[in-house]
């Protein structure tokens, strides 16, 4: 069941006469509650202070690293090396954030591709771009007709019903999410040139990430517990032994759902090929994001593997790091939020480490219908203390990994949740314990 919740459209923002019409921001946020709106508050607040400032469980297996292996003389081949320019830009508003994640979304939806190697790279050719989400919208036109029904909006993308998840619709108004490339969105958007009911924009990553999400894993109780409880006093153990079995018990959990038409696979093994996939996706770009971080000189060091060339950073990939537009000009010391995510991936899956650990102890349990899967974080217990950087107890492993998540083209929805049977009660204890400390 995915996280995102629909509700009331308001009339279309027109995108100038003569051509299709563009969702606002405040249009997107009625159709749907996302990740999105806590984020464009804790940016837009940022930016205003710098101003006044001035069971069936199946192990996923770790992709090798392509690269940490040092060159040899006769190695040659190399990943750019562009770098982010950021300024400080205080006046920023919600709606030139929302402007740039949308160009964002649309870059990617038109230059993503699953090439020759089997990865994510980047292509100059739309027509050989990855499919992805979109969000269609049309509103009721003059002339009475059923140009707005859900089934022909299908019909214009060549879908089926069971390809499509209606998210509103009423006599007036529907919107629904398909999955298609942008080049078909293109072309559909070409041939409406000239009405204003239609209503077409890929996805935003950060809009694929449940509310409150961020939060959650980002807090001091979701952390997965140690082996060992270092700087416990001895006669403590006993009194605090129920109490840390049952934290050992904990399984941390991100319910990931697919887009539409890629999930009901007719059997297990078919979606756990399609997360390993997924996750090998995730580690390539996370590598060229470590590569990236370096020096040039340093990074010659490094033999690349060639499936490599081509594969975009994760940090390129991610709306809210991206070097791209208005985003791009937030200079992160200036922005307390656009460094966290700048932190998140470069302490985490952009880092030397890579978050092998996280990695190397994922779980799969594939859910009824195969339409989407939990990934559980060490499901058993947590890390020993040396291994813990690169494990899922350090909150920049889990909060990279769900962003890398939201930019996949596979991914409809991501959520971080506690177990009902005791998580609220041990996340409750702990923070309250952090707190007063």
């Amino acid at each position: 069941m995915t996280i995102l919740s629909a509700a009331g459209l308001l009339s279309f923002a027109s995108a100038g006469e003569g051509r299709p019409i563009a969702l606002n921001l405040l249009e997107f946020q009625k159709v749907l509650r996302t990740g999105l709106d806590s984020e464009l508050v804790k940016i837009i607040d940022e930016s205003r202070k710098a101003e006044a400032i001035d069971t069936d469980q199946r192990r996923i297996h770790i992709k090798k690293s392509n690269v940490r292996r040092r060159r040899t003389g006769q190695d040659n081949t190399g990943i750019g090396d562009d770098e982010l320019h950021l300024n400080t830009n205080p006046s920023l508003t919600a709606e030139q954030v929302w402007e740039d994640i949308t160009k964002h979304a649309w870059n990617k939806a038109k230059t993503i591709e699953r090439g020759g190697h089997g990865v994510l790279s980047v292509t100059e050719r739309p027509q050989e771009a990855h499919p992805c989400p979109f969000l269609v919208c049309t509103r009721e036109r003059k002339q009475q007709d059923d140009g707005n029904s859900v089934q022909n909006i299908i019909e214009l993308f060549d879908k089926k019903y069971d390809q499509s998840l209606v998210v509103s619709s009423s006599q007036k108004e529907t919107c629904l999410i398909l999955t298609t490339t942008a080049h078909k969105a293109q072309q559909v958007m070409d041939s409406h040139e000239g009405t204003q009911y239609l209503a077409v924009v890929p996805l935003p990553d950060i809009s694929k990430i449940h509310y409150g999400t961020i939060e959650e894993v980002s807090s001091q109780g979701w952390t997965v517990p140690f082996h060992e409880q270092q700087g416990q006093p001895p006669d403590k153990e006993s009194s605090t032994k129920n109490e840390t079995e049952a934290m050992n018990e904990w399984e941390r959990v991100l319910s990931v759902n697919f887009v539409p038409g890629l999930g009901g696979m007719k059997e297990e093994a078919q979606l756990l090929d399609v997360v390993n996939k997924m996750m090998g996706d995730i580690q390539d770009m996370g590598e060229v994001g470590w590569l990236r971080s370096m020096r040039k000189d340093e990074a010659e060091q490094f033999l690349i593997d060639a499936s490599l060339i081509g594969v975009p950073a994760l940090s390129d990939m991610f709306s809210l790091t991206s070097s791209l537009q208005i985003i791009g000009n937030i200079h992160e010391n200036d922005n307390a939020r656009i460094k966290f995510w700048h932190d998140s991936l470069k302490d985490g899956i952009e880092s030397e480490h890579a978050c092998s650990e996280m990695f190397s102890t994922l779980f799969v349990k594939p859910r009824s219908g195969y339409n989407g899967y939990d990934l559980v974080l060490n499901p058993t217990d947590g890390p020993p203390p040396k291994n813990y950087e690169s494990s899922s107890s350090n909150p920049a492993c889990v909060t990279s990994l769900i962003a890398a998540l939201s930019t996949h083209p596979y991914v409809l929805s991501v959520k971080a949740y506690f177990p009902i049977y005791h998580g609220w009660h041990v996340a409750q204890k702990l923070d309250a314990a952090y707190a007063s400390i």
